[in-house]
């Protein structure tokens, strides 16, 4: 049985640290599996998710009225696929604002979504604290912390529920990665020529590792939902 349509957040409530490469990966990840997913990239007008994946993405300006509107109205009118919105740091506050003021967990469990937050865990233990109140604010099904080896985390090790890990890579390979041509999806098919082979298992384990725990959210999930649903 296929699992339902899922709302992720791929947030943090710092800048730099991996998120729109969590993204990608995601983004991918649910098209190999068939999931067809459509994007939503809070950066304008930079695009910085959009430049990997323009023909599913919708450039949103959280500072203009009508965007906002935008991104909320395809959300709970559009059903039955999964959306990935990708949260630049200096837009996550006013995001966290619009979706807790319009209840966005009660709307999009109606329209039959759940909702799935991957919250990159920056090094400042305030960020930590941004998270936990971030879950108290939208009640996700799942709030999922993400380590980015890349500059560090405060999440204490040995929590419950999955954690994603991005394992930090050379700076040769970050900037194939950053190439609008680079596609991720199609190394994890096994098109590796774009890469040397000297950096290949560097970009596979770092893909993996993430992936692997992507993999997890979904019996995540639904174990949450087998809890909240008992008497």
């Amino acid at each position: 049985m296929p699992a339902p349509p899922t709302i992720y957040i791929v947030c943090s409530d710092r800048g730099r640290n991996g998120k729109t490469l969590l993204a990608r990966i995601l983004v991918d990840h649910l098209l190999i599996a068939e999931r067809d997913p459509f994007c939503f990239d809070l950066s304008a007008p930079e695009g910085a998710l959009r430049a990997y994946f323009p023909g599913r993405t919708a450039l949103i300006d959280m500072g203009e009225e009508n965007s906002r509107a935008k991104l909320f109205g395809i959300l709970l009118a559009r059903t039955g696929r999964d959306y990935v919105i990708d949260v630049p740091g200096a837009q996550f506050a006013r995001f966290c604002e619009a979706a807790g003021g319009i209840g966005l967990h009660g709307k999009a469990a109606a329209m039959g979504f759940r909702l799935c937050i991957l919250f990159v865990v920056d090094r400042d233990p305030a960020s930590l604290k941004a998270a936990v109140t971030l879950e108290e604010m939208l009640a996700p099904d799942l709030l999922a912390p993400v380590v980015s080896r890349f500059v560090g985390t405060s999440l204490p090790e040995g929590g419950p529920g999955p954690v994603i890990v991005i394992d930090k890579v050379d700076g040769e390979l970050r900037a194939i990665m950053s190439h609008r041509r680079f596609s991720l999806r199609s190394f994890l098919l096994g098109d590796e020529k774009d890469v040397p082979p000297r950096l290949r298992p560097q970009l596979k384990n770092m893909l993996y590792g993430a992936i692997d725990g992507i993999r997890n959210l979904d019996p995540a999930m639904t174990l949450q939902s087998l809890h909240a649903a008992e008497p």
